[in-house]
């Protein structure tokens, strides 16, 4: 019995990070493919900078041999936006596509572990784990609070969220069932949540590929009270943005008492800010989202990635 040759389409989003994007793309030459699990890969970059920065660090990689080059720029700036862009793009004859971000780089594995998974649950989305690779000499606190750790399940298991770091999708479940990433959610952030919260109620079967590692580059302006505080906010308020958008009156009333429950569970957490890094950095949380969740069920939705947020502070 022959197996059939899938047709991979790895799409990266990427804005002013050349030497990120070309980290990837090296880094994506080494994918090792099994025989028992054939494929060939697209790898498709789309520019979120109008003026095509990323062009040059890209075209390097046009003739590796080891994949297709794809490279379009997206004019209009704004996340969904691109991401949008990428799904319209892929080749018509697109089997699986894949979302790495341009800070990322997969282990060499990664493609077949998430092959594997599939093959063996049947799922339409694969999503695996995102290891945080830190800078030199970085803060000890933030080290210990594990605030840039994020959480892994046992291979195999279903589970019912997924984000665009690290994720496969049947490209044909995808153009069935018309899933778009919300543009109104241009600058806020989290139009992945949205976009998988959606998937799963419509049905879509998530599965977790624990072998599937990708490595998150942390830079050292990130590890900041300044930046982190307001990451924490605008995670609660992404929530809270999806309910306004699309949550009936009882699903916003109940993230409004969520947010305000949070709030003060946070803030009866607070002591342990001085005595455990972990457990402070938890109230700490609790505080930022739970506010974040109230604001935006008040209407505020807070524009992380806006244009002059992202010269100053980068995504």
């Amino acid at each position: 019995m022959t197996t059939r040759e899938l047709h991979i389409v790895v799409a990266a989003l990427t804005y002013r990070r050349p030497e990120g994007i070309a980290k990837l793309l090296d880094v994506l030459r080494r994918q090792i493919h099994m025989p028992e699990r054939p494929f060939r890969v697209t790898v498709m970059v789309v520019d979120n900078d109008a003026s095509g920065s990323a062009r040059g660090a890209v075209e390097a990689f046009s003739n590796t041999g080891s994949y297709e080059l794809i490279y379009v720029v997206e004019q209009q700036q704004g996340i969904p936006l691109a991401r949008n862009r990428a799904i319209d793009t892929a080749p018509p004859d697109t089997d699986l596509f894949c979302f790495l971000d341009d800070d990322e780089w997969p282990v060499d594995n990664w493609l077949d572990a998430m092959l594997a998974v599939r093959e063996r649950t049947g799922a339409d989305c694969v999503y695996g784990p995102v290891e945080p690779v830190y800078p030199a000499q970085p803060p000890e606190f933030f080290l210990k609070s594990r605030v840039f750790e994020r959480r892994r399940n046992a291979d195999g298991a279903r589970i019912n969220y997924a984000a665009s770091n690290n994720v496969m999708i049947d490209y044909h479940y995808m153009r069935q069932h018309n899933m778009r990433f919300e543009e109104k959610m241009r600058f806020t952030g989290g139009s992945d949540y949205l976009f998988f919260n959606q998937a799963v109620r419509g049905g879509m079967k998530i599965f977790w590929a624990d072998d599937a590692l990708v490595y998150d580059i942390i830079p050292a302006s990130r590890m900041t009270w300044n930046w982190l505080l307001q990451r924490q906010y605008r995670l609660g308020n992404t929530f809270a943005v999806r309910d306004s958008l699309y949550g009936t009156g009882r699903e916003k009333l109940r993230r409004f008492a969520y947010g305000c429950a949070r709030v003060g569970l946070g803030v009866v957490m607070l002591p342990a800010l001085a005595v455990s890094p972990r457990w402070g950095m938890r109230s700490v949380s609790h505080i930022l989202r739970g506010a974040g969740m109230v604001s935006g069920i008040l209407g505020h939705a807070y524009q992380e990635y806006a244009p002059t947020k992202l010269e100053t502070q980068g995504k």
